[in-house]
């Protein structure tokens, strides 16, 4: 960025620059000024959100298309499954996914080509053809040489010459793997000199060569293993050097850009009386400006007309290309291409897109060529969380996702520990419609085990206090309402089992078990929209979410000792409405506040008895530790619960965080002496949850908390435990 204060004091003193090389971020500012960019055009696009997503690989968030997400689960450790064939035969791979860059390279493809296309039309793949003739250097680590590039496409050039291995993914050009062109020559004079053999050279370094590094600074032996020796230097009779002291800036410390713009331009104009002592020639910036002006005035329309796919078969070219524009559009805007990139991107099936626009003169359009990287057919992932309570839980997945005509996937997951077991089998196909159409269907078989009171370290003998069982089908056609939301409709059939103790007390010796088993049938939609940065713990974002439900079902229920008081009743409708809002709000760049509300509406009648009533009741269960016991003070029919959250941010992965939330039923559901269950009078009842965690991210994928939490109505109103990894469990099938 001192690069910019460089050129920003040399215009404005009209000294002319008529040749540019850089490597690195030297090839990003002499490649942005050399295709007509100003230097107050590039401060304001460093100090852009646009480009702080591009070097952080964040997506805007009003791209991310939620409703194409996957039901979150408690994998975090992924392994592709790698069918390979060899004369006919079969062979199937296994590799862990190793990370081969810190930035996600999502933004940056589609970055490079909305900076780069119109230029690129206008130059026809030479260098020379620029506002300025530039060079830049890569680096070829197979071949062990730099790489100049005089001409081809900008964005390439500039991509390769700035990749540093690790923080950003290569890209491969000609059939050459390029890093960051740093790595064999960082300072390119020697560039310069041959390709253009200018009369007067201007250098502006901001590196050095690293001395020995620390034994406590991994970055600096990594920087000191990847870097190859540079000779920062210029004879005097070739030229002017300027060497910064970058010492208390950080490599990527994109947020310093005015201090170092005027670093730079101070540098500069120091030593301008002695600089046009030695250059005579001068070029007035009004001069510049209509030269500028010209150049870019000709750059053409960023419209699309012919795609062209690699990396996949037709099929799948079928179904990306209709992504990008249907039947009845003859060309497409560059608003229309964001939008279906990103769209396209959050395919699970789909792992990268490399996208190019080649400026086809005959039709005065661009054409489009995207290079498709899928996903492994077969994907793997293990998971689950580590407690301190009874929530040690083991999580498989299995995946199996095709790209053709259609994208589809199937999965199937399994999840075992001492409160929760289960196994869900899904699909979802989604259609490559102007609506994005898709369909899921799934089967849940799985099982609650809640137990009594609470404990640091849970004792195994422990007998559970209920257990519930679940199986159950829903099938759903859904559409995207927005980006981040999505409409379902769909029916579901469940077989839902609950075996409970009616009357502890009232037993002795073995508690014999009741059984209350139930047959249900639904007709559902439900809107949901969501932005929150992660399933556990999130500190961004929003969710809301509505359903309503029609259900008909019937009851069975079977006593512990006898058969007289056995039941099997007669059918029963009733609707339920459901809806949910959570949002987080940063108000300082430290603290975020987190708001929760709920509403339950239900007709259902009551069930045989108080168990069997309160453990069908909708329940309320903010909290990871509440979705891990049962508390009948937070079941009704009827409710309204609200909640503020305030977060503490210690760091970018550590979080100081409290949750408090007030439940209220419209009437609570209470014990008769006869075990039956009764409505209390209206709002005669309150409940309240408190909890205070320490949450440490681990790479955004799984986490460590340490919480402490109080019940105002329970077993153990105080409780304290420590989760590591992810604790989430498959939706019950009246959620």
């Amino acid at each position: 960025m001192t690069h910019i204060g460089v050129i920003k004091a040399l215009e404005e003193n009209n000294i002319p620059i008529d040749y540019i090389t850089g490597t690195s971020m030297g090839a990003i500012v002499g490649g942005m000024y050399a295709m007509g960019m100003t230097p107050n055009e590039m401060i304001e696009l460093l100090k852009s959100d646009n480009f702080k997503r591009w070097s952080t690989g964040e997506v805007e968030q009003k791209y991310i298309y939620y409703y194409k997400n996957a039901d979150p689960n408690p994998g975090f450790i992924d392994l592709r499954f790698h069918i390979k064939r060899t004369n006919g035969l079969s062979s199937i791979s296994i590799r862990p996914v190793l990370p081969t860059n810190v930035i996600s390279p999502v933004q940056m493809n589609y970055a490079f080509l909305e900076l780069f296309a119109q230029v690129n039309a206008l130059i026809d793949n030479d260098f020379d053809n620029l506002l300025v003739p530039f060079r830049s250097v890569a680096s070829d680590i197979y071949k062990k040489e730099a790489v100049i590039f005089r001409e081809g496409d900008l964005g390439d050039a500039i991509r390769a010459s700035m990749t540093f291995p690790f923080v950003f993914k290569p890209i491969e050009v000609d059939g050459r793997l390029l890093f960051d062109g740093g790595i064999f020559n960082n300072f390119p004079a020697d560039v310069m000199k041959a390709e253009f053999t200018p009369d007067f050279m201007i250098g502006s370094v901001v590196a050095s060569d690293q001395g020995k590094p620390s034994i406590d600074n991994p970055y600096q032996q990594l920087q000191t293993m990847i870097m190859g020796h540079t000779n920062y230097s210029m004879p005097e009779d070739r030229g002017i050097l300027f060497h910064f002291d970058m010492t208390g800036y950080a490599v990527f410390d994109f947020s310093k850009v005015d201090e170092l713009v005027e670093l730079g331009y101070r540098h500069t104009i120091a030593r301008i009386d002695e600089i046009k002592q030695r250059i005579e020639r001068r070029v007035l910036q009004d001069e510049i400006n209509e030269r500028r002006s010209h150049f870019t005035s000709q750059f053409p329309e960023p419209k699309f007309q012919n795609i062209y796919i690699t990396g996949i078969d037709s099929l799948q070219q079928l179904y990306v290309s209709r992504v990008f524009k249907n039947k009845h559009d003859t060309v497409f805007d560059l608003a229309r291409f964001k939008r279906s990139y990103f769209a396209l991107i959050s395919d699970e099936r789909i792992r990268e897109i490399i996208p190019h626009a080649r400026y086809n003169s005959e039709t005065g359009y661009f054409d489009l060529h995207l290079r498709i990287k899928t996903e492994a057919h077969f994907k793997a992932q293990i998971g689950g969380n580590i407690s301190s309570n009874t929530s040690n839980q083991a999580y498989i997945g299995l995946q199996y996702q095709r790209l053709s005509e259609y994208s589809h996937t199937s999965n199937l997951d399994a999840q075992f520990g001492k409160i929760y077991n289960g196994l869900g089998l899904g699909t979802r196909i989604d259609f490559p419609t102007e609506n994005f159409l898709y369909a899921r269907g799934n089967l849940v078989l799985h099982s609650f085990d809640y137990y009594e009171g609470n404990r640091f370290f849970y004792e195994d003998n422990r007998l559970s206090e209920f257990t519930r069982n679940e199986t159950y089908a829903k099938l759903r056609i859904g559409l995207p309402v927005t980006m981040e939301g999505r409409a379902e409709f769909g029916v579901g059939y469940g077989k839902l089992r609950d075996r409970y103790v009616l009357n502890r007390e009232a037993q002795v010796g073995n508690l014999a078990t009741d059984r209350s088993t139930y047959s249900i049938g639904s007709v559902f939609t439900q809107i949901e929209s969501h932005t929150l940065n992660k399933a556990m713990f999130p500190t961004a974002g929003y969710h809301l979410s509505t359903s309503v439900q029609g259900l008909y079902g019937t009851e069975m229920y079977r006593a512990p000792n006898s058969s007289e008081n056995d039941f099997e009743g007669l059918g029963e409708f009733w609707w339920q409405f459901n809806a949910r809002y959570e949002q987080y709000f940063p108000l300082s760049r430290r603290f975020i506040l987190g708001t929760h509300g709920e509403l339950v509406y239900s007709t259902r009648r009551f069930s045989q008895n108080y168990m069997a009533t309160i453990i069908q009741a909708p329940m309320f269960e903010p909290t990871v530790h509440s979705r891990t016991v049962f508390n009948d003070a937070f079941s009704a029919n009827q409710f309204a619960a609200v909640g503020v959250k305030p977060i503490f941010k210690v760091s970018n992965s550590l979080f100081l965080r409290s949750e408090n939330y007030v439940f209220l039923p419209y009437r609570s559901i209470y014990r008769t002496d006869d075990n039956k269950a009764a409505y209390s009078e209206p709002f005669t009842s309150i409940q309240y949850m408190s909890e205070l965690s320490l949450v440490f991210d681990i790479f955004k994928v799984a986490s460590i908390s340490v919480f402490v939490n109080y019940y105002s109505t329970a077993a153990s109103q105080w409780n304290f435990g420590v989760n590591i990894g992810r604790l989430l469990f498959n939706e019950r099938f009246l959620k």
